[in-house]
């Protein structure tokens, strides 16, 4: 049976991944970025790495993967497709960074502070436990970033948070990573897009501030 035709057979419609656009977009960007494209893969199989962080279930649907390095960086895409909130489909397109740093990093989340029925939903049955903080207690933080962004972590890890994520940092991240969510945990760096069409750019947007974000991260955890 062919791949798809299996898909469907398991799958409802509504969350079977979109193919051709998507594909030629997706085949693109890894070619120019010396990265392999493998397309559907299954969660259930062990040939490949999983792409976990928050949007990880026992129900999502991967396609589009790649994988490859980016500056120095290994790196995995994947288009997630999931059902959440009362059966609605979402869409994310996910970047993973591995990270080399050795230092226990706290979990955080870099996030807008416009709720919508993705991050935030995703955010508040998760992980409950992590709230967003006020920045800045000895320093003054970018409104660049505060306008546009909250770190959600819990209240005892906001100062480790804060040496990663310094005002210089957040300046980055408020001026170029506009649509994006930002997720840390001691292993990777996940770079989540929202928005609701891919393109080219930004892919690129995605690969290139990622890679910068996970070197800084690696960097700054040293100084902790």
């Amino acid at each position: 049976m062919h791949k798809r035709a299996r898909l469907e057979a398991v799958l409802p419609r509504a969350l079977l991944p979109r193919t051709k656009a998507t594909r030629k977009l997706v085949e693109a960007f890894a070619e120019r970025t010396n990265m392999v494209y493998f397309g559907y893969v299954s969660q259930r199989s062990d040939e490949h790495h999983i792409v976990r962080g928050m949007t990880v279930s026992t129900k999502h649907v991967d396609d589009h993967y790649c994988i490859g390095t980016f500056l120095g960086y290994d790196v995995v895409f994947v288009e997630r497709t999931d059902s959440i909130q009362k059966g609605r489909t979402h869409r994310w397109h996910i970047m993973e960074f591995d990270l080399k740093t050795n230092v226990d990093l706290p979990h955080m989340f870099i996030g807008s502070t416009t709720h919508g029925h993705g991050f935030h939903h995703l955010l508040a049955t998760k992980f409950p436990h992590l709230a967003p903080v006020a920045l800045g207690t000895d320093v003054t933080y970018p409104t660049q970033f505060t306008n546009h962004y909250s770190l959600y972590v819990t209240p005892a890890h906001q100062q480790a948070a804060e040496r990663i994520l310094t005002p210089s940092v957040a300046l980055k991240i408020g001026e170029h990573f506009k649509g994006l969510v930002v997720e840390v945990t001691e292993q990777a760096l996940y770079v989540y897009s929202e928005q609701p069409h891919l393109s080219a750019e930004l892919l690129d947007v995605m690969v290139r501030n990622g890679a910068w974000l996970a070197r800084t991260i690696d960097e700054n955890s040293q100084l902790t």
